[in-house]
């Protein structure tokens, strides 16, 4: 029967937030991830009287010479002002 999973919220804040275009590379591991399917979301944080929109974008799955897995995503903020989020991982597990 598979298995359901959730880690996070894994926080990125600051005072001035990640600026329009920046990118942000998160990792995670090492995790028994092998043939599982994993997803990755980023949430911006909603303050008023801004519009922010976030992408998730290369994400992959490394196998290191001593049989370690490593999750890598990128996170891009696509919207027009400065953004704080979080981000979770999912996925499906047999």
């Amino acid at each position: 029967m598979a298995n359901i999973f959730r880690y996070g919220p894994y926080a990125w804040v600051s005072e001035w937030g990640m600026p329009p275009g920046a990118e942000h590379l998160w990792s995670w591991g090492p995790w028994p991830w092998y043939a599982d399917a994993v997803i990755v979301t980023a949430h911006p944080l909603a303050l008023a009287g801004a519009d922010r929109r976030l992408e998730v974008t290369h994400v992959s799955m490394e196998a290191s010479p001593s049989g370690d897995r490593f999750l890598h995503a990128t996170v891009r903020n696509l919207g027009p002002d400065s953004a704080n989020y979080a981000v979770w991982l999912g996925g499906i597990s047999s």
